[in-house]
């Protein structure tokens, strides 16, 4: 197949990437380097420098002959979505309707779609399937869920194939250090560097950690299996801020220091959620437990 992946110089898409070009797949990829980096492109893939609002990324997708798109391109940063609505708005939704609708009219078999847990807002049962309720509370969460609205219009009323996949916190070798997302990535490099991270609130808040590798394998399911819907990708398992900063202390063999800070404005107390839908109809299971998936990423972070 011929797939295009956007934001496949970032930390995420990059790995899906190279998961596809694994499998013996034609890839392109659109990224406006805004938070991807070159070195990200997999070898193999043939890279364009396109913004998704852009003109030419819909012209790409009109003439490009794509039997799918892995639309991973997105505004992620929290703070900034709640400081700068209409530019978190402007990528997530507007960026995202571009796509799916070049998709429809060009005939592309399937898209993929990531989206996130954050749609949900507070969890009020945890751990969170499909059914929770819906009721994001950060622009953010607001954006990811109108691109999934818009999805579901293109998939009911057009016939547009297409999966939905709601992350839980993904970390992982590649993870952008310098944004404010991705504690386990932001506390590797302060602490490699000596430099004391903040704690956002009391560190008792619990995360659903899952390893970017899991996540790959998971975008190769759902193209396999040309899934219709969305689905929680996720390891069923939460572990604390103090928790993770124990594991990277324990990984790195020093203890060190932390800085406490005030909570973030619109990030939930908990998330949690059950994978049991999607494994149903794919058979994919997280297979990397947190301890070694840290292992893994502080070794990158180490000798990249």
């Amino acid at each position: 197949m011929k797939i295009l992946v956007t934001g496949g110089a970032g930390f995420i898409g990059s790995h899906v990437a190279e998961a596809y070009l694994r499998q013996g797949h034609t890839v392109d990829i659109v990224d406006n380097l805004s938070m991807g980096y070159i070195e990200n492109i997999p070898e193999g893939a043939t890279f364009y420098n396109m913004d998704i609002t852009s003109d030419a990324c819909t012209d790409l997708i009109m003439s490009g002959g794509y039997d799918a798109i892995n639309h991973h391109a997105a505004h992620m940063e929290l703070r900034v979505s709640v400081e700068k609505p209409v530019h978190d708005a402007g990528i997530n939704i507007l960026g995202s309707l571009r796509i799916f609708e070049a998709a429809r009219k060009s005939g592309v078999q399937h898209v993929i779609a990531a989206s996130t847990t954050a749609v949900l807002g507070e969890f009020v049962h945890l751990p969170a399937d499909e059914t929770h309720p819906v009721q994001p509370i950060a622009p953010y969460g607001v954006s990811k869920r109108a691109m999934e609205i818009y999805a579901e219009y293109e998939r009911i009323v057009h016939g547009l194939s297409i999966t939905i996949l709601r992350y839980t916190n993904v970390y992982g070798p590649r993870q952008n250090p310098h944004g404010e997302s991705g504690v386990i990535a932001i506390f590797l490099e302060k602490f490699l560097k000596n430099e004391v991270p903040t704690i956002h609130g009391d560190g008792s808040q619990e995360r659903d950690y899952i390893h970017v590798d899991d996540i790959a394998r998971a975008n190769v399911a759902a193209l396999d299996h040309k899934l219709q819907g969305t689905f929680h990708i996720c390891r069923n398992g939460a572990a604390s801020v103090l928790q993770v900063v124990q594991a990277l202390r324990k990984t790195l063999g020093q203890d060190y220091p932390v800085h406490f800070g005030p909570a973030k404005a619109g990030d939930p107390a908990q998330t949690r959620g059950t994978h049991q839908l999607f494994t149903s109809q794919t058979g994919w299971q997280p297979e990397i437990e947190l301890e070694a998936g840290i292992f893994s990423t502080a070794a990158w972070f180490t000798y990249r």
